[in-house]
Parts: C-alpha cells; structure tokens; sequence
C-alpha cells in the first residue's frame, strides 16, 4: 500500500534488476532516472495512478506491464 510518487533517486540503485511495484496507491510521473539502470530487466507499476508518459528506454525492458498503463510514451 504505497504512497506517493516513485522517487528519482532509485535511478541510483545501479545493481537493479526487477521493480514491482504494482497494485498501490503510487502517483506523478515515472522517473526519467529508470532508464539509466542497465541491469533493469522486469518493472511492472501497473494499478496505480501515475500521469505523464513512460520514459525513451523502459519499453525496452523484457518484462513490462507498460501496455496497461494507459500512458502514452514519451
């Protein structure tokens, strides 16, 4: 049951390779910081009310739930 927005500073977490976040209550923009982690490979944040568009770089991950989120991409 989180809440907020999804902070930039987990663009820093270098070593990063799957984020689930899904089914909470997270808000704002996806952070533009994602797209620099190179060992990302699954993120799934669907079910919570994020705005703006998914960032150049995260549709390319090889598990993703970005088609559900109803946000165009940037």
């Amino acid at each position: 049951h989180l809440v907020g927005e999804i902070p930039p500073e987990l663009g820093n977490l270098s070593n990063l390779e799957i984020l689930l976040l899904q089914f909470n209550y997270l808000s704002g923009e996806i952070p533009q910081e994602l797209t620099g982690l190179a060992n990302l490979m699954v993120v799934y944040l669907y079910d919570n009310e994020l705005t703006g568009c998914v960032p150049d770089g995260l549709p390319n991950m090889r598990n993703n739930d970005f088609e559900k989120l109803g946000l165009p991409f940037c």
